[in-house]
């Protein structure tokens, strides 16, 4: 469901952009253009955010679902609570921040489109424009969120490693985890400095971070992921 909803939105995204241009005018901010634009299409950001914000939320069961399949493991029972607290939040913290960002948007595009109030107006567009554009809380958010996946991913790769047929996956987790948290910090980084030039950067991360999951994912429902073949070799 987490990859499902996620290629789905980027298809709708890229088909939506066709069909609808945005005429981009120098003369006027992107903020005033973006929300102009999207005001047209009500509900749309919003419900791609929230619905986005919900398979997040349900993608906690991926760090529970992980943290059954290690958890007869008494060498590893320490580190695998520390990636269970750490997914569980990394998860729930980007569903609520999806849901914050899901939010305001349609209310500033709610208030721009039913109202003439030129006060109403300027307000919508900065709404719009902190909330979306420039991340407002929701960026901090998304940061605290990736940092705390970075560490799931890392700790139970790992894990994963020390398993003769899942040895790749543990590498590819490690590089993911490590650049995630990279990408993160540089992002709070420019961020105090009121600059987003990270975010195309983190979103390529994220992309290696879905096909983890999407790996796992299949392993798991597959049964693959057993501790019992490889007891003796886990770290």
């Amino acid at each position: 469901m987490h990859v499902s909803i996620l290629i789905i939105w980027m298809v709708i995204h890229i088909l939506f952009n066709q069909l609808n241009p945005v005429v981009i005018n120098d003369e006027a901010a992107m903020a005033q253009t973006g929300i102009e634009f999207y005001s047209n299409f009500p509900g749309l950001l919003g419900f791609d955010h929230g619905s986005k914000a919900f398979v997040m939320l349900l993608s906690v069961l991926l760090p529970i679902g992980l943290y059954i399949h290690f958890k007869e493991l008494k060498i590893f029972r320490l580190k695998n609570t520390i990636a269970l607290v750490a997914g569980c939040s990394g998860f729930t913290l980007y569903g609520l921040s999806l849901m914050l960002q899901a939010v305001t948007v349609e209310y500033a595009f709610n208030l721009y489109r039913t109202t003439e109030d030129t006060v109403a107006h300027s307000f919508a567009v900065l709404l719009y424009d902190w909330a979306m554009l420039e991340g407002g809380l929701s960026v901090s958010m998304y940061i605290l969120a990736n940092l705390c996946l970075s560490r799931w991913v890392m700790i139970h790769s790992i894990g994963l490693f020390s398993f003769n047929s899942f040895k790749k996956i543990g590498i590819f987790g490690c590089i993911v985890g490590a650049i995630q948290i990279i990408g993160s910090f540089l992002a709070w980084f420019f961020l105090m400095q009121a600059k987003q030039n990270m975010h195309d950067f983190n979103e390529a991360i994220g992309l290696l971070f879905t096909i983890w999951i999407a790996m796992i994912s299949f392993q798991m429902i597959r049964g693959k992921i057993t501790i019992k073949e490889d007891r003796s070799r886990i770290l």
